[in-house]
């Protein structure tokens, strides 16, 4: 068995380190479509001569095309920047956009499509039904756990990646809006502005970074995670330095051979290891993620954000223009040490001029002002040797990361001298000038292998080499030199030609390529959103919204399942959709099927004409519910930004999908939970709302749905908002509204139009 380590590549120097350190796979993007936009993305044709190189040294490039599309950029510019990386062998490519997925299976079929995080899967009936479409891999979403992930591998048959180390977002990746409503930048162009990172103030009185995560760190959970039978590790991190794709790539792949070998590391020898990454980077120290964290309060560090470091001493005294510290984890010169209070703010930062081991007491100068205080932490946050050791390590791993040919060397008097060079199952014969007597000094065999030997920057060197010489020969060594370039040139070109592809021509779009939309299953109208009788009522009672011109969506997640039967009473003659949770794992579907068993039978009727898609996820449970039948409406959390997407809905049943014409957005989908880090948890039934406020105070509303265990943030006050493209169903979305104010916002709406 072969676990692959999977490291990030935000630049040509990250690549190459991870993959003289220990990396089988790098995932990388140009700087077109990647959801790292911001990182020093290689261009094309610099990723053309990665893929060589990796390829010539068992190496696998994935790359990241994990962004929402445009019409343009699809149908215009994706080919034209896919076809040189696909002729020259790219493995695979990590996608987020379902349109990006048909248009990429449709010119590249022979191209393995890696489905995303930024998908959101989170149980295997989910993941399989993207197998008819090339989608050979999945990243499931960061929420899962381990014993999660154990069911999903019993239940598919694609391979799974999983992340290991590095930075958790706070939303269920791809379902996060909030860096577009603050500022403009979407994650899902790439260019989020992480404003999870921010301190939020909660219900205007507690300020704390609420919304940031730890880093993870399962380097302690290797085993459990291979018995579960997880194909690819893989470490976060494009925008870090080169250093840190190497070492954690190091890292994983240590621990994972060792893993697989029957060798158990020691408990101090893992402790030390984990202290050395958190040396290189991380958030408020590390924690096992929703992999192996038993409570979501340990996943986030509320009191700083940005790169921890490691505790290495204490203050003891504060003189004048000293201060003294007692060292508890060995200092060299040149780190970096910070002196925090205890709200971790720095109050003194300084750049270590020698160095002290643990019990050692240091003194040393500090700026006037500074706010140093008896008791106070000293963290590292630069440990200048480990460094060192990195950057040796992958200037090591360059240097002996060629691959291990045989060959044999032939000389015989009148003949042409022969090199031929083995390399798996591939051979390569070179034969030179004709070997002639000697006249004066003949050539002898160790001369032949140390000229042949002299490999240089190439990909290969000689593990196995025979010279066989007959006696007395002469022989130009320039000749020699030029046979070992030759036949290694050959063999380079006979592997890449094994990887290299043939690209088709773009193919043009025609209608018939386009699934015709059933014109039964369209409806012209508008979809209202209530979670009360009361905001029923603030229906009915606006004259043009008639059953003619609305349509009801029911919320189910909005109130506990005793009060599904009142609110179908209050829908009357109207046709209405229902909604379900938006976040369905095992779990949550087993919570809502079992309510659906005993309160369900009141959406049976026919007035119930369809259920709201708010995730690929729920199809199945649809199914399941006898619902099947029903038309499907692809909800507002389901993006559409071109035809090819709306295509793939309509393929999987969804022939509309909705816009939200007015409303709160729905700015992320949440497993961390704010109630549970200020209030405490356990409360059940119905959703509890929470404010929050960034430093700039934009404000929002936190809606726990502890029921299924997962927050939704929507933006706090209800705008109208424009269209996004034709042919979409308005969404008129109230949530706490009463009556007369449901009234007075559907008075400003044109039914008729």
């Amino acid at each position: 068995m072969k676990v692959e380590i999977l490291a990030p590549g935000g630049s040509k120097e990250a690549i190459y380190a991870g993959m003289a350190c220990g990396a089988d796979a790098i995932y990388t993007g140009t700087n077109r479509f990647s959801a790292r936009a911001f990182a020093d993305n290689p261009s094309v044709e610099e990723l053309c001569e990665i893929l060589d190189y990796a390829h010539l040294h068992g190496k696998k490039i994935y790359l990241t095309v994990n962004t929402l599309l445009t019409e343009r950029e699809l149908e215009e510019e994706l080919y034209g920047m896919l076809l040189p990386l696909y002729e020259a062998g790219l493995d695979a490519v990590i996608v987020q956009d379902l349109g990006v997925l048909h248009y990429i299976h449709e010119h590249f079929p022979e191209l393995d499509i890696h489905a995303s995080t930024q998908m959101s899967f989170v149980t295997a009936a989910g993941m399989n039904q993207l197998k008819p479409y090339g989608v050979t891999r999945v990243v499931p979403a960061r929420e899962l756990s381990i014993a999660e992930l154990r069911e999903v591998r019993n239940n598919t048959d694609m391979e799974l990646e999983v992340f290991v180390h590095g930075a958790l977002c706070y939303c269920y990746s791809g379902q996060c809006l909030m860096s577009k409503v603050i500022g403009g930048r979407s994650g899902n162009r790439g260019m989020c502005a992480q404003p999870c990172r921010l301190p939020f103030e909660v219900e205007n009185e507690k300020k704390a970074y609420f919304l940031s995560t730890k880093d993870l760190c399962a380097l302690p959970h290797i085993g459990e995670m291979i018995d579960a039978g997880i194909d690819s590790f893989k470490i976060e991190g494009r925008m870090k330095k080169p250093a840190y794709t190497a070492y954690t790539a190091h890292m994983y792949r240590t621990y994972a051979d060792a893993w697989l070998s029957g060798v158990k590391r020691e408990d101090k020898e893992l402790q030390k290891d984990v202290q050395k990454l958190a040396d290189i980077y991380n958030r408020g120290g590390f924690c096992g993620g929703y992999l192996f964290e038993p409570s979501k309060k340990d996943i986030i560090y509320s009191k700083k954000n940005g790169h921890y470091g490691v505790c290495v001493g204490e203050v003891t005294k504060v003189n004048k223009h000293t201060v003294e510290y007692c060292v508890t984890q060995p200092t060299q010169y040149q780190d970096v040490l910070e002196f925090r209070d205890g709200d971790e703010d720095r109050v003194y930062e300084y750049t270590v001029k020698d160095g002290a081991m643990p019990g050692d007491i240091v003194t040393a100068r500090y700026k006037p002002g500074s706010r140093i205080q008896r008791g106070q932490k000293v963290f590292r946050t630069k440990n200048t040797e480990l460094l060192s050791q990195i950057e040796q390590m992958i200037e090591d791993g360059k240097r002996i990361q060629k691959e291990a040919v045989e060959a044999v060397f032939t000389a015989k008097l009148g003949e042409p001298i022969q090199l031929v060079v083995r390399y798996d199952d591939y051979e390569t014969v070179v034969t030179d000038v004709v070997a002639e007597q000697a006249s004066k000094q003949a050539v002898c065999g160790e001369d032949v292998e140390r000229r042949l030997r002299k490999t240089g920057d190439s990909a290969f060197f000689f593990k196995d080499l025979r010279v066989e010489l007959e006696d007395n020969l002469f022989i130009p060594m320039g000749r020699v030199s030029a046979m070992r370039r030759q036949a290694f040139d050959q063999l380079k070109d006979r592997i890449l030609e094994q990887c290299h592809r043939k690209g088709s021509d773009k193919k043009q779009i025609t209608k018939d390529s386009i699934v015709t939309v059933q014109a039964a299953k369209k409806w012209q109208g508008t979809v209202v959103t209530v979670t009360s009788a009361d905001q029923i009522a603030g229906v009915v009672s606006v004259k043009n919204a008639t059953p003619k011109t609305v349509r009801l969506q029911l919320k189910l997640d909005e109130m506990s399942p005793a009060k599904w039967q009142s609110l179908r009473n209050a829908v009357g003659e109207y046709e209405y959709y229902i909604s379900l949770p938006a976040v369905l794992r095992e779990k949550n579907q087993k919570i809502f099927l079992a309510a659906w068993k005993e309160y369900g039978s009141s959406f049976t009727d026919d007035n119930c004409v369809g259920v709201v898609v708010n995730s690929l996820e729920a199809l199945p449970l649809i199914r399941e519910m006898g619902m099947g039948e029903k038309d499907l409406l692809a909800g507002t959390g389901l993006y559409v930004w071109n035809h090819r997407t709306e295509t793939m809905y309509e393929n999987f049943g969804m022939f509309q999908s909705l816009y939200l014409a007015y409303g709160r957005t729905a700015v992320m989908n949440t497993e961390g939970c704010v109630k549970s880090q200020t209030e405490g948890c356990g409360t059940n039934g119905e959703p509890k709302r929470i404010f929050i406020t960034t430093p700039k105070k934009d404000e929002f509303t936190v809606v726990n749905y502890c029921d299924y265990c997962y927050n939704v943030v929507y933006e706090k006050e209800a705008t109208w908002h424009e269209e996004e493209s034709l042919g979409k169903v308005p969404e008129i979305r109230f949530a706490t509204e009463q009556a007369e104010e449901v009234r007075k916002v559907l008075e400003q709406w044109n039914f008729l139009s």
